[in-house]
């Protein structure tokens, strides 16, 4: 004990010895290598859809889905509403089974199964109709809202297992996370992993509605709810894989907090245009959002995902 230095002493002693620590190597950061980097292609809140359905076309969806799949898309979201086909029909009121084709033919022809298709399954006039593209083996993923009616969602959700696709459940705001423990996990209807979406920021012009999302106001209000969302899901799925999903004005903040959180991410012109919160530039196309998410990713030490990897992910088959 007789070489113990007193406080003031060994303070002292402390200060003259400080730096850095030489040989220490700080732990690596536990943020995927690989980023799973999805597109949303139709244009529901451009000039085209403010135009009316007429000013959309399957060519041009085409050539968005083209554009971003040969950048580097691991799957592709495709919505039919406001799209037309060349006789004027809108697409999203048209069978399912005889719309989606128009697109995917061409796509696969073009690309194969290099990206996954990921079909809305909400347009129909039945139930039947609704999942008649799930059942024809057209869609490998695709999305369902927890706080939709519980009798369609569930049974949506145990059509999707059934068939091996992918459900990908949109959360648009922290109740639907309780409505889906609630309606499906403690029911057991959960059979597989599932891909969690985070779709909030856009408004709604009524206060209640069938996705009714979280007001993002400005980045505090991005960063609060995109953790809270993230933590009470892993409550309830501690092995939760998420894609944030790109909306409303704060696009690109959204897209790289989720990079930096280690999520994947979804881009498109669907539910945003806005290139910054704090000005009105707009996206010129899917592509040029898609490029920029690629360099955000990136820049972040993160590289795009093949579709190949993505299905390897979620213990689908590889194509």
């Amino acid at each position: 004990m007789k070489n113990i230095p007193s406080l003031w002493e060994a303070a002292k002693q402390e200060m003259e010895g400080y730096s850095f620590l030489g040989d220490y190597v700080q732990p690596k950061w536990d943020v995927p290598e690989i980023i799973g980097i999805s597109c949303a292609v139709s244009n529901r809140f451009g000039d085209d859809a403010k135009a009316g359905a007429s000013k959309s076309s399957v060519e041009k969806y085409i050539d968005e889905a083209s554009a971003v799949i040969e950048e580097g898309a691991w799957s592709v979201h495709i919505d039919f509403t406001w799209v037309t086909d060349e006789k004027g029909r809108r697409l999203d009121q048209i069978p399912p089974t005889e719309a989606y084709p128009m697109v995917l033919e061409p796509l696969r022809k073009r690309y194969g199964y290099s990206f996954m298709a990921d079909l809305n399954v909400l347009n129909g006039a039945t139930f039947e109709e609704c999942m008649s593209p799930v059942k024809a083996g057209l869609a490998e993923t695709a999305p369902c809202a927890p706080g939709h009616p519980e009798v369609f969602v569930t049974n949506a959700v145990k059509t999707l297992f059934e068939y091996g696709v992918l459900p990908q459940v949109a959360i648009h705001n922290s109740g639907e996370i309780e409505l889906m423990k609630r309606r499906i996990i403690d029911k057991g209807l959960m059979k597989g992993p599932v891909l969690w979406g985070l779709l909030f920021g856009l408004p709604f012009d009524v206060g209640r509605t069938l996705l009714s999302g979280n007001t993002v106001m400005d980045m505090d209000d991005l960063v609060r709810q995109m953790l809270l969302l993230q933590h009470q899901i892993r409550k309830i799925d501690p092995n939760a894989q998420f894609i944030g999903c790109a909306a409303g004005r704060g696009t690109m903040y959204f897209t790289t907090l989720a990079t930096m959180l280690g999520m994947h991410i979804r881009v498109g012109t669907e539910d945003t245009e806005f290139k910054y919160p704090n000005s009105d530039e707009k996206f010129t196309s899917n592509l040029e959002m898609f490029k920029r998410a690629k360099e955000i990713a990136e820049m972040h030490g993160r590289r795009p995902a093949t579709a190949n990897e993505m299905r390897r992910m979620f213990g689908m088959p590889e194509r």
